[in-house]
């Protein structure tokens, strides 16, 4: 007893199980358990590969098939005596967890797509179970000891258990896949949710049959009593728990909150143990009563998502992952020592497949989809995953099938879930969805358009102007500002720069906008004496209120304005990271996202953006995109855009920390490489996300990095206003872009009432831009007026430590501003051209001098990219 409480101090060996104390074997088991878990994960997650694939290969390599052949290892890491305890907790997790799965099924959504749910999810299990029958023929006659003998499982059990097994379809791994692929909104990725939904249920009933035959095997009496015993349990949880759940919740006000109070998560923990803990004692199983009791949790205003958020961390970070590596501890592929044990693995792996694939396909096919987005519903609809193991878990411990099937079955759920991302991708590529999108928006058009109205487009409408000279910058339009957001810490910069963009007056003087009316035919406009986008066609309709009969005519208005005297709408997008948590899923994959007001009603940040967009009066959309680090960029250039549209990306750079204390300038970033990747880690961005964003976006791209922390305080007394730096003689077409949005913001707010300073600092090479702006700008007061001030920059000067010349932006900063000016700079935010974003730090170095100069200094950095080619 003394060595109990001395502990190794007083010599006790911590890998010896003492009964009294099983807490402190437990622990090291939890925590190699967890480490392997993850670093097995590593690799798996570059690959596009869920996490359940890494816990149960963790599961295999810590048991009897790898680390087991360690002489000792399995009776001092895993001695049978400590198994109960890591049981005990695997199964706690499996309850709350098969609590979430119940809070993932959306009944709303079901009955809002019934026919294709019902009919794609009965095809995808009826033609697997059939084929599973079949197989469990041999598989019976070959595995299962002493057939027909008391005590041993009955044909018909084993019969319904492989069937299942063969037919399931993991619901929870299939919707990180369709987040990771990007199908969640998709007409394949709708179908298959609907399908996996009705799927998933289905399954889990036929699972509990199997096992309510195989615990009341020895009396079929006992079978119908259990039955009916499950069935008015469920009644009782559907009406009776359910609406006194929903109507406390109402009465407390509970849905109104934004965090679940403790109470009810208290209320709601307690109900999912009581029916776990009933459906226990009865002879189904605990998952079961859980999995009921997630299903009755009201979904009226995210209620679901917060409950998840608030209750999901810790089973799923230790306990779930315990389940599944207990899981893959049993699996002793050393069983597998004979040439009939791999065929009938390999033939398991291909009816389990090939037998989904095909009733997918088909009954998607039936619907109206195309080929190949068929064959991706019925390689997705193959996916096993989590709720396989559940099931072969369950099957074990029951006693319906033996170690052996048991790793058979386990190879077969891993590679079929291993299999699935690569075969959608491969069947569905990217290229093939937008022709499908192309496909079905011309339906839509077509079907849509009125037979009575023809809208006449301009031949040079359809052209989309590059940036080469200063006459594009005058014509330029911005069609959509889409700003990107991934954290709230960048809300503020974004939208003081979004503010300077798309607000103000544009086009409110006579002398700017010339508006004329004349009667429009239903033919196309003779006119063609203008330049591309010096005017605007507007199609309005005009009601009489002279005739009785409210007939209509149709007006024109042409109004002879600038690119940036347009109005710009916004967009606001927020993208997430997509994680294992439930509540991401059940965001990502509810019925509500396809509202397009739904987003906005359950984003937080984006209701930021939508009471911005209403106190300024623009028109205004948004949408939530989940998305792994690693795809991040790939998802935002698969976004809908047109190549006129500005992706504005905030990013955190340097600030101040909480406490108040800051980095002391330019010491902390030594090297431009140190702050590059502090700014990859802080904002969550992989490695190559500027060169993807560069390869693959059509459209602008603005990357904005904040260096002032979102400080609520500003400092009055400071100028606030933009520095604009042309550090190159002959300039590209990113230089351009910059330019236009310099303009852009100074002569938007000019025309509001606000006057902010801008700045353009030429290289001294570049004689004739001035008088080539002034004169391009002259009538429109752009350059003059003391709206924009442009000054001439000597690059020939030299750094004191050799003869280099110094960099543009040091120049600038030394040379040409003012003590007043140099006083403001943080309140200022300096704009920078980058031509091209290649190699393994993806920026020139002048870019680079002036991203490290803002860390230090604290000013804000806006480095705009050009996409556009020209197609003129």
């Amino acid at each position: 007893m003394a060595s109990s409480v001395g502990g190794v101090i007083a010599g006790q060996n911590p890998f010896v199980f003492e009964t009294r104390s099983p807490v402190t074997l437990w622990l090291f088991q939890a925590c190699l358990i967890m480490v392997v878990c993850n670093l097995v994960h590593i690799p798996f997650s570059r690959i596009r590969q869920p996490k359940v694939i890494s816990e149960v290969i963790a599961g295999v390599i810590l048991g009897p098939t790898v680390f087991g052949q360690i002489p000792n290892y399995t009776a001092t890491v895993f001695p049978q005596a400590s198994i109960v305890g890591l049981n005990l907790t695997a199964n706690i997790g499996i309850i709350l967890f098969m609590f979430f799965l119940g809070l993932e099924v959306d009944t709303g959504f079901i009955k809002k797509h019934l026919k294709k749910a019902m009919s794609i999810g009965l095809a995808s299990l009826c033609v697997p179970f059939g084929f599973g029958c079949l197989f469990a023929v041999p598989l019976y006659n070959t595995y299962v000891p002493g057939r027909g003998s008391a005590g041993h499982v009955k044909f018909t059990v084993f019969m319904v258990y492989i069937a299942v097994s063969l037919s399931v379809t993991a619901f929870p791994v299939l919707c990180r896949i369709l987040n990771e692929l990007n199908l969640i909104k998709e007409r394949a990725g709708i179908v298959v949710l609907g399908g996996g939904i009705v799927n998933d249920i289905l399954g889990w009933i036929m699972l509990a049959l199997s096992v309510i035959l195989s615990n009341a095997s020895s009396n079929p009496v006992n079978t119908v009593y259990i039955l009916l015993c499950t069935f008015g349990w469920f009644l009782f949880i559907a009406y009776p728990v359910k609406y006194t759940l929903r109507w406390s919740l109402l009465r407390t006000r509970e849905l109104e909150r934004s965090k679940p109070s403790p109470v009810a998560t208290m209320c709601v923990l307690f109900i999912v143990f009581i029916s776990a803990y009933f459906t226990d004692i009865i002879g189904v199983h605990p998952i079961f009563g859980a999995f009921m009791a997630g299903l009755i949790v009201p979904r009226e205003n995210n209620y679901v998502v917060k409950l998840a958020e608030r209750m999901e961390d810790i089973p799923n970070i230790v306990l779930i992952p315990i389940y599944f590596a207990v899981a893959g501890l049993n699996v002793d592929l050393t069983l597998l020592n004979e040439g009939r044990d791999w065929g009938y693995v390999f033939a398991s792996i291909g009816i389990a497949i090939s037998t989904k694939v095909v009733s997918g396909t088909i009954a998607a096919r039936l619907h109206g989809l195309f080929l190949r987005e068929s064959t991706a519903v019925g390689i997705l609809l193959s996916c096993k995953g989590i709720v396989e193991i559940v099931v072969l878990t369950v099957g074990l411990n029951a006693g319906i099938i033996t170690r052996k099937i048991f790793g058979m079955f386990v190879l077969m759920a891993l590679v079929s879930t291993f299999v699935t991302t690569p075969l959608t991708l491969w069947v569905f590529p990217e290229s093939y969805r937008n022709e499908i999108r192309f496909k079905k928006s011309d339906e839509k058009d077509t079907s849509e358009a009125p037979s009575s109205v023809i809208l006449a487009v301009d031949e040079d409408e359809a052209a989309v102007p590059g940036l080469h000279s200063f006459e594009d910058v005058k014509n330029f339009h911005i069609t959509e500002v889409i700003s990107i957001t991934n954290s709230i810490e960048t809300i503020s910069s974004s939208l003081e720069l979004i503010n300077s963009l798309v607000i103000g007056k544009p086009g409110t003087t006579p002398s700017l906008i010339s508006v004329r009316h004349k009667e429009c035919s239903r033919k196309s406009s003779s006119s063609s004496s203008r330049p591309s986008l010096s005017k605007v066609k507007k199609l309005t309709r005009v009601w009489s209120r002279n005739n009785d009969d409210a007939e209509t005519a149709l007006t024109v208005i042409e109004e002879d304005v600038l690119g940036f005297e347009l109005e710009i709408p916004l967009r606001a997008v927020h993208l997430r990271q997509l994680t294992e948590r439930t509540a991401d899923l059940l965001q990502s994959s509810s019925l509500h996202n396809e509202d397009p007001d739904f987003t906005v009603n359950t984003d937080s940040i984006l209701q930021i953006f939508d009471i911005f967009a209403r106190l300024s009066h623009i028109q205004f959309s948004s949408e939530v995109i989940f998305s792994t680090i690693r795809e991040g960029a790939a998802n935002i250039a698969s976004m809908r855009m047109k190549p006129t549209d500005l992706i504005l990306l905030p990013l955190r750079g340097a600030f101040a920390d909480i406490s108040g204390t800051e980095i002391p300038p330019r010491e902390h970033y030594a090297h431009f490489s140190q702050f590059y990747s502090h700014i990859l880690g802080l904002n969550d961005l992989s490695s190559g996300f500027f060169s993807t964003i560069s390869s693959s976006l059509k459209a602008n791209f603005a990357l904005l990095i904040s260096n002032r922390g979102d400080r609520a305080y500003i400092d009055r007394s400071k100028e606030r206003g933009f520095h604009l730096l042309l550090p190159k003689p002959n300039l590209t077409s990113s230089d351009f872009l910059a330019l236009h949005l310099l303009l852009l913001m100074c002569h938007r707010n000019r025309a509001g009432g606000v006057l902010p300073r801008g700045t353009i600092y030429i290289n001294s090479m570049n004689s004739a831009f001035i008088d080539q702006l002034h004169e391009l700008f002259n009538d429109r007061g752009c350059a003059n007026d003391g709206a924009v001030d442009i000054q001439t920059i000597n690059c020939d000067q030299k750094t004191e430590a050799d003869s280099a010349a110094l960099p543009f932006i040091d120049t600038v900063l030394e040379t040409g501003m003012s003590e007043k000016q140099l006083s403001d700079l943080e309140e200022n935010t300096v704009i920078v051209a980058e031509s091209s974003f290649e190699g393994e730090i993806p920026f020139s170095e002048e870019v680079k001098n002036v991203i490290l100069r803002g860390a230090n200094d604290k000013f804000n950095v806006l480095v705009v990219h050009n996409n556009v080619k020209d197609v003129r």
